[in-house]
């Protein structure tokens, strides 16, 4: 939190936050391989769109964020702000938080981080899901992040984390809890073009199209428990 009293609301600071954070989280035992990574690479501003398993994911993103992803903020929810110490932290880090249940206040968010993405090459980092979700099928993906990139004319760039169910469970309904050491794969998908879309008549298909493809690459990648690695 000092290092970020720097530049306070900066989004450099969570690459900042990556670099010191990576050698601590790797102590939970959880290996990346990191598929078509050169994608994040070779692009400017654009929308990530990533599936959303649970707070592990936030372990791979740290694993992306130093090399791949650089210049980016996350979109969450406004609750999030109030899980302190993390919360407030996030948002000194340059995490930008929205109002989903306020259609005002969440127009207000989005219309001056649309230009950030357009005039400041920023990179914004959505779960289109809205909430976590461990089952085997995609929620209903929520509209924001789409509107965004065709409003700034930016691409979407989807990625994929692959189940955690043979490393990880946290069922309260049934009572079952384990973690174990393994590799998670993350694929970087390639980049969907949104020049010349308009809301009115391409955001019903560019979503989509993006969840689509979202699906199919989790239906082929998988997690190896117990420190095997695949080939």
């Amino acid at each position: 939190m000092p290092l970020f009293l720097i530049r306070p609301l900066d989004a450099s600071n969570i690459r900042l936050a990556a670099l010191f954070l990576n050698p601590v989280l790797s102590l939970f035992g959880i290996k990346y391989r990191i598929e078509s990574a050169q994608v994040l690479d070779k692009i400017g501003p654009c929308v990530i769109v990533a599936n959303h398993q649970s707070s592990i994911d936030f372990i791979g993103m740290m694993q992306l964020w130093p090399k791949h992803v650089r210049y980016c903020t996350i979109l969450a929810k406004k609750e999030l702000f109030w899980a302190l110490p993390f919360g407030f932290t996030a948002w000194l880090a340059g995490l930008e938080y929205v109002d989903r249940k306020n259609r005002k206040q969440a127009t207000e968010t989005m219309g001056p981080l649309t230009k950030k993405v357009q005039n400041e090459s920023l990179r914004l980092w959505v779960f289109p899901e809205g909430t976590r979700n461990m089952n085997e099928t995609f929620l209903p993906f929520k509209t924001g992040a789409f509107r965004l990139a065709i409003e700034a004319q930016v691409p979407i760039v989807p990625v994929v984390f692959s189940s955690y169910k043979s490393i990880y469970n946290a069922d309260t309904a049934t009572n079952s809890f384990y973690w174990r050491r393994g590799y998670v794969t993350i694929r970087c998908l390639e980049p969907i073009d949104t020049k010349g879309m308009t809301i009115e008549n391409d955001l019903k298909t560019l979503i989509g199209n993006t969840e689509q493809v979202m699906i199919n690459a989790y239906k082929e990648i998988r997690t190896t428990p117990n420190d095997k690695k695949d080939n």
